[in-house]
């Protein structure tokens, strides 16, 4: 799931009409925009905040990814189409208008003293203007926490509080409580040379569930397939395997499973992530790095770690640069 902030102005009230967001491909002179590009990026189920007149004014969801359509006649018929290509890029949605405005002016000082350069927003805390925007997660949940505080409609404020969660469920990816007390007991009770398979997993769609705090989809993961993982690394960091850990009651080294590719991610992709191949033991500390950590603290273990994986990770049909997982952990 993703946040993404859209600059609308003039195109607003059309838009939201026909529930879309709609931009050229390419500028008037043929040139890439980082603005119409984002586009792409959407998935179906992520956030956008829609920004006019300095003022975020509504929140959607997409029903489905970006498509490539003409410019649609009401947009024609606008005073800013003479503006635009007419081969374009959009995405369907289902939009919640709010019942108060949120003025961005008001927290100008604030986005300037926490810029983001991969934002809405510049160093000065002003709007960037370019259409569809990436919106960086601590940028996201400013926002959405300054609207929940001053909407009263539940249909929005279900929605804002749903992106919030998810969120927070993203931060927190891995494995809660009750799976990870499965994998332990899992592990405990595991009787030694018991047989592991080592096939290359079956190729199977990422099995979901509804989340109780949002009623949507969410990754479901499977304890089994973590200590097969754990088990297949003889329960040792992956990332440096003299690390200290200590010693559970069995005997065993204490390791915990992590997805390499963040689970949360698991739209971009056309099979599941909960698979061994993508499962990997790490020690307490470097998995708290990973999660918690500066992202130029994390470069090294990610290249290692998918130096170690690609061939696992190829085989099983999964194909992944390190610039693309880096952009997962920042």
């Amino acid at each position: 799931m993703a946040v993404f902030y859209v600059f609308q102005g003039v195109t607003y009230d059309i838009e939201r009409k026909g529930g879309y967001v709609w931009s050229p491909r390419l500028t008037k002179n043929g040139k890439k925009n980082a603005g119409f590009s984002n586009m792409t990026k959407i998935k179906k189920g992520d956030f956008i905040l829609h920004n006019r007149d300095s003022k975020v004014v509504a929140i959607s969801v997409a029903k489905d990814g970006c498509e490539e359509v003409d410019q649609p006649i009401e947009l024609m018929e606008g005073e800013s189409s003479d503006l635009w290509n007419n081969e374009g890029y959009r995405v369907q949605l289902t939009y919640y208008p709010f019942d108060t405005d949120l003025n961005t002016r008001d927290f100008r000082h604030w986005l300037k003293d926490n810029y983001k350069e991969n934002s809405a927003f510049d160093i000065n805390g002003k709007g960037k203007q370019q259409y569809m925007c990436n919106l960086p997660e601590e940028h996201a949940v400013f926002i959405l926490e300054k609207a929940i505080e001053i909407q009263k409609n539940a249909e929005v404020l279900f929605h804002l509080k749903g992106a919030l969660n998810e969120i927070e469920d993203e931060r927190n990816s891995e494995y809660a409580q009750v799976e990870k007390d499965l994998i332990n007991i899992e592990i405990e009770n595991r009787i030694d040379g018991a047989q592991i398979d080592k096939e290359i997993s079956k190729v199977e769609p990422q099995m979901t569930m509804l989340s109780n705090a949002t009623g949507r989809e969410i990754p479901k993961r499977k304890a089994e397939r973590a200590v097969i993982a754990l088990k297949l690394a003889n329960y040792k960091c992956e990332y440096n395997p003299e690390d200290r850990t200590f010693t559970r009651r069995n005997g065993k080294e204490y390791t915990e499973p992590h997805h390499l590719i963040p689970i949360s991610k698991y739209r971009e992709f056309d099979r599941s992530l909960d698979v061994k191949e993508n499962i990997v033991s790490l020690c307490s500390h470097c998995h708290n790095l990973l999660h918690y950590g500066r992202l130029e603290e994390k470069e090294g273990m990610l290249e290692k770690i998918l130096l170690d994986r690609q061939d696992q990770l190829r085989g099983y049909g999964i194909s992944i640069s390190l610039d693309q997982l880096s952009d997962y952990y920042k």
